[in-house]
């Protein structure tokens, strides 16, 4: 700090200028009042105009060759992402540009991750240690530590005994109790992030045991993940790969998954939530609880134990401190009554970006698909629960349109 010494003939007019500085300084405060004031009177408005939008029926798709044909069979085939060499140095590049908004511990853990020997034995191949990687400071993160601690006996590519799956959990020799996990061997070159929300459902498995709600639960997490994942990463939303489309095509039901007044819900909807679709889907939950004959979502009486990782996963989705979850009813409710992944104008340019059709509102501007200054400065990825930073510590047969792991 620079020090001024006032001689004798200089201290009235320093007198004047402690005194008017006082005044700009107390003004200052007043003024930094009125703009908060300003920006978040300008968020409510946009918010508020993004939920008369939401309150309408669900979005029909105009863009086909951004969702899955299981659901849409009239859109364009559908293929993975084609053969390429995956440098160890390009996935560090992509590493870091992703986490990098995410904070610095976000980007120390995840490089960390990527390099680390222990993690290397368990995850060999350099796209799926990158998935991993990738999951941290994300509402995903836990599944970081479900690799650390052994809970996993690998993760590979390979053959999986549902060919239609993305990934499955798998149980080996006696020899190893431990569970694995086995990617289809068709995603090898997809980008990794779009693997890693992947990643963060599988790991939320455990025991031999699965059912309906567990399905029905981790799909929901994931594809919430999903959408914030396209809210940093915008063209990840239009790579119109297989994987890409798939995920799109969850993230649409999800989105359309609200009631009449535009609140986001998991097992009502005010419509079917994949218009046009193949088979009506009255939610996403009806994805893996199936429909009723009434053409309602179906439940399941029954429940697994949860875990660590599913407690963190659903507290930072819904914004409140859960603890001691399970996959049961009680947590598709909670789903079903509460989920804080995005505001309403962003589950809007969510929208916008899966290329929906909205209803047009003439006497008011529409919501851009693009964040605003404001928003960017604001990381979605400090994830908190309850007002408190959380510290990173780093099957059932689907039903409808077969969107499935």
């Amino acid at each position: 700090m620079t020090v001024f010494r006032a001689s004798r003939c200089t201290v009235a007019m320093t007198l004047v200028t402690v005194a008017l500085s006082a005044s700009l300084v107390a003004a200052t405060p007043a003024s930094t009042d009125q703009s908060a004031a300003s920006v978040h009177g300008e968020t409510e408005d946009r918010n508020r105009e993004a939920m008369q939008l939401l309150a309408q029926p669900p979005f029909r798709p105009a863009d086909l060759s951004l969702l899955s044909t299981l659901s849409y069979p009239q859109g364009p085939p559908m293929q993975p992402a084609s053969p390429r060499e995956i440098a160890d140095q390009k996935l560090v590049h992509q590493l870091m540009a992703t986490l990098k908004p995410r904070g610095r511990q976000a980007l120390e853990e995840g490089l960390a991750v990527f390099r680390s020997p222990q993690i290397t034995a368990v995850v060999p191949n350099p796209n799926l240690r990158a998935a991993l990687a990738s999951l941290a400071g994300s509402p995903g993160q836990r599944s970081i530590q479900a690799i650390r601690n052994g809970l996993f006996s690998r993760v590979v590519f390979g053959i999986t005994p549902r060919p239609e799956a993305i990934a499955m959990v798998l149980f080996g020799p006696a020899t190893d109790p431990r569970p694995f996990i086995v990617f289809n061997q068709r995603y090898r070159y997809e980008d990794f992030r779009l693997l890693g929300e992947v990643f963060s459902h599988e790991t939320l498995h455990r025991a031999d045991a699965n059912n309906h709600n567990e399905e029905a639960i981790n799909e929901a997490l994931h594809t919430a993940y999903h959408g914030q994942l396209l809210l940093q990463l915008p063209r990840l939303a239009t790579s119109r790969t297989e994987l890409a489309r798939r995920l799109n095509t969850t993230l649409m039901a999800l989105l359309n998954t609200r009631d009449s007044h535009g609140r986001q819900r998991l097992t009502h909807s005010a419509g079917h939530v994949l218009p046009g679709a193949t088979t009506p889907l009255p939610s996403l939950a009806a994805l893996q609880l199936g429909i009723t004959p009434d053409g309602r979502t179906a439940s399941d009486r029954t429940g697994t134990p949860g875990n660590a990782n599913l407690d963190f996963y659903l507290s930072a989705i819904t914004r409140t401190r859960q603890a001691r979850a399970n996959f049961n009813t009680a947590t598709v409710q909670v789903l079903q009554r509460r989920q804080a992944w995005a505001t309403p104008e962003e589950r809007i340019r969510l929208a916008r970006l899966l290329r929906l059709r909205l209803p047009h509102r003439p006497s008011r501007p529409h919501v851009s698909a693009q964040p605003s200054a404001q928003q960017t400065q604001l990381s979605r990825w400090s994830v908190r629960i309850d007002g408190h930073p959380v510290r990173t510590d780093a099957t059932a047969p689907a039903t409808a349109s077969g969107e499935a792991d």
